[in-house]
Parts: structure tokens; C-alpha cells; sequence
């Protein structure tokens, strides 16, 4: 079978399209991480990969199974390393951005893989782009790939796509410093911080979205110097976005409920948290950065983050997350004569280390 597999490689580049057509279809088949098969592909990666890159650029129908094969395949570093090229990301975006596109969500998809790679990151947050009228007049990819996630929800911008695999992209990219920078400065184009158009889905329905922006939400927290221009409700204002998913419709008192954020005081009476184990605890990593600095800790003081976290601790079954809920509790009460903390880059690689259950490379079977 192996030598079958090997010579079926020889027609992917063929000149007739019908013969590349069934060829492609037929080396889907062999690529999910459960196929015998798959480490003999991955062996072939020098010829494989450029004949799958210049298959996207075929037809609908043999791009979308080239697609399939890169997005399978990609979980290997070896195939990352391949796929780090300029050419084809900016391609590969391309397929995203386009309105109609009926290949963006797979794209996002193999952009969510392919950024597990920093220095593919690192390409797409110096990666340029022209005005697209309809979406975005910026010169920046990223501010293009954010505008099709935030204005593209529920198939908005383009009726084929729901770019839900975006957010997986941006917490790859705010996985490294020049990422989170990116996400809390305000963009040159229309002076809004990305974060602010990303971090409004932490309800949504769909655990991919609302996963991968908890996620961007925590990296961004990280970044200790900008905590007050993250918490700042006339700025970033991303305390509110992170607290909604962790409450419930509990009573408070008159005078605590005043001091909340002005998003969580208008709760229905049937307000569900996140269901998501996951996401519940990445949300309290958040909060914990958040209370690594003087002025974050004042903040949530001020705005009665305890009460939060303490209706939800009492209702919390995972003993992780109500040990962490503990933690914030600790630092919200710690004694403010000590010194202020000003580094968690430690914190932050120990983070990068942990693999996150939302966060893992995505397979087409």
C-alpha cells in the first residue's frame, strides 16, 4: 500500500485537472492523525506539501481537499516549518478575506494550525494588505483578519463563513509579546484596539469563538504595564468581558451591585455561566494576572470582583477552578505595604507551556 500511496503523490501535479482531482481526494483519505499512513506523508513533506500549496490555488472542489490534507497533516512541526512562506499566507488570507469565499472558513482553520508557529505569527502581524472596501481600510493583515472575525459573526460579511477558527488565530498571535501589543494599542486605521472588537464575544454560542478570545484575553493580561489601560472602562474596559461568562443570576446587595461594572448590572434572571470547564478556568488565570499589579487589584476591589467570584465559587463543582477562585480571593485581601509586582514573565512560559483542551490543533476526518 505504501508504494500505491507514494506513486498517487505523482499526480497531484499533473496537467490535467480531472487527474489532480482525484488524487487530492484520494490523499485526504490518508492524513488524519488515525490513518496508518499519515507518518509516510509526512515523510514525502518537501514534495507533498508545495503540490498541496499550489493545489489551493485550483478549482473550489480540489482546493477545499487540499485544505483538508494541509489542515490534517499540520499538527507536525516538520509540516509548519513547510507551511511558514509569506507567499502562501498572504494567499491563504486572501482566501478569508474575500467576500462569498467559500473556502474561508477551512482557511481559518489551517491559519488557526499554522499559527502554532511563531514565526508564522510573526509574519502575520508584519504582514501588509490593501484597503478592502466592505471590511477594512487598513494597510495591516491583522486589522483585516479582526474586522472579518468582529463584523463577519453569524455570517454577516460573507454567507459561506463564520470565521469562528479567527479567535483560535489571535491566541496564537497574543501568545508572544508583539501579539499582545498589537491586540491593546489602538489601531492607526480608526483608533480602536483590536481587543475591544474581539472581546465582546465571551458569551457566544459557539465554544471555538468564545474560546479563543478568552484565551487573547488572558495573554493579553500579561502584559502587566497596560493593565490600566485594559481595565480602564473609558479605554480597553475588558473587566466586564471577562466577569459576564462567570456569573450567574444571583441577588446582591443594592450598594455592591452599584459598584459593578455597569455591563454585569442589567443580568436576566435566567443569565447562565459558561459551561465550559476550560473557559471558566482560563477566565480566572485572567482575573489572577490582572490582580498581579497595585492598580489591577484597586480596580477589581473597586468594582467588587470578590462578590463575583464569591457566588461563584459557591456554586463551582471543579476543585481547580475554586482553587484558583481562592487565589484571587488571596490576592484581593493581600496586605498593599508589600512591594508592587511588576513581572510575570515566569507565570507567562509557564502558561505557554500548559496546552489548553479548546486550544488544540484542529483535524478534518
Amino acid at each position: 500500500m505504501e508504494s500505491q500511496i507514494v506513486e498517487l503523490l505523482e499526480f497531484l501535479h499533473q496537467p490535467r485537472p480531472e487527474i489532480r482531482a482525484l488524487a487530492v481526494q484520494q490523499l485526504t483519505t490518508f492524513t488524519p492523525k488515525t490513518s496508518e499512513y499519515q507518518p509516510l506523508l509526512i515523510s514525502k513533506r518537501e514534495t507533498l506539501i508545495p503540490d498541496l500549496k499550489s493545489l489551493c490555488h485550483d478549482d473550489t472542489v480540489v482546493a477545499h481537499e487540499a485544505l483538508k490534507c494541509l489542515i490534517n497533516l499540520s499538527h507536525d512541526p516538520r509540516i509548519l516549518q513547510e507551511l511558514d512562506d509569506k507567499y502562501f499566507l498572504n494567499f491563504l488570507c486572501l482566501l478569508i478575506l474575500i467576500p462569498k469565499s467559500v473556502l474561508a472558513d477551512a482557511a481559518c482553520m489551517l491559519l488557526s494550525n499554522m499559527t502554532k508557529h511563531e514565526p508564522i505569527c510573526v509574519k502575520l502581524l508584519e504582514g501588509e494588505a490593501k484597503p478592502l472596501p466592505g471590511l477594512c481600510e487598513s494597510n495591516r493583515l491583522m486589522d483585516h483578519l479582526v474586522e472579518a472575525f468582529h463584523r463577519g459573526h453569524k455570517k454577516a460579511y460573507n454567507p459561506k463563513a463564520e470565521f469562528n477558527f479567527l479567535a483560535s488565530v489571535f491566541s496564537n498571535v497574543s501568545g508572544i509579546r508583539a501579539g499582545r501589543v498589537y491586540f491593546i494599542e489602538d489601531a492607526p486605521y480608526d483608533k480602536l484596539a483590536p481587543l475591544t472588537k474581539v472581546q465582546i464575544f465571551t458569551e457566544d454560542s459557539n465554544v471555538i469563538r468564545r474560546g479563543g478570545v478568552d484565551s487573547t484575553i488572558k495573554n493579553c493580561c500579561f502584559e502587566t504595564r497596560q493593565h490600566e489601560r485594559i481595565l480602564d472602562a473609558d479605554k480597553l474596559n475588558t473587566l466586564p468581558f471577562i466577569l459576564l461568562p462567570l456569573c450567574g443570576s444571583e441577588e446582591y446587595d443594592m450598594e455592591e451591585f452599584e459598584q459593578f461594572p455597569e455591563e454585569i448590572q442589567l443580568l436576566d434572571d435566567d443569565k447562565k455561566r459558561e459551561s465550559d470547564d476550560v473557559l471558566r478556568m482560563i477566565l480566572c488565570e485572567a482575573l489572577v494576572l490582572l490582580t498581579h499589579t497595585r492598580f489591577g487589584r484597586e480596580y477589581l476591589r473597586q468594582k467588587q470582583v470578590y462578590r463575583v467570584i464569591q457566588k461563584f465559587h459557591a456554586v463551582e463543582k471543579n476543585e481547580d477552578i475554586k482553587e484558583k477562585c481562592v487565589t484571587i480571593v488571596d490576592m484581593l485581601i493581600r496586605d498593599e505595604a508589600g512591594p508592587e509586582i511588576k513581572e510575570i514573565e515566569e507565570d507567562k512560559k509557564k502558561e505557554e507551556e500548559e496546552s489548553d483542551d479548546d486550544m488544540v490543533i484542529e483535524e478534518i476526518v
